[in-house]
């Protein structure tokens, strides 16, 4: 995938949305403790994700501690679900990211927190 830069900037409040009623719509997870001082996970391939899901106008939070504690996750607002669909569909179809490339990336994430945990 092409580096493409996230836009800090249009990353949009997921607790203030999820005040507000609704809830944020999870696609990816990744350790709390593996992110950096922006919450970005330590996947440059998962930060380009976002960054391209950005460029195609869909609305995305880093939404720290949302669901579960320490974990953070990647959402999108409920409107957003089908565009994020097609666009997930789009880059698999076009080898960009491999299939199942949210679930096996945070499941990789979640592994390397573990080991580095148990590793103390």
């Amino acid at each position: 995938m092409t580096r493409i830069p996230i836009q800090f900037d249009l990353l949009f409040d997921a607790d203030e949305y999820h005040r507000s009623g609704y809830c944020p719509w999870t696609f990816f997870a990744y350790p709390t403790s593996l992110a950096d001082k922006r919450g970005l996970p330590p996947d440059n391939e998962a930060c380009d994700f976002l960054g391209y899901l950005q460029e195609r106008g869909i609305h995305v939070a880093i939404w720290i501690n949302g669901i579960s504690k320490d974990t953070t996750y990647f959402a999108c607002r409920k409107e957003d679900i089908p565009r994020l669909n097609d666009a997930i569909r789009e880059l698999e179809d076009s080898g960009e990211i491999e299939k199942g490339f949210c679930n096996e990336r945070a499941e990789r994430l979640f592994a390397a927190a573990e080991k580095h945990r148990t590793k103390r």
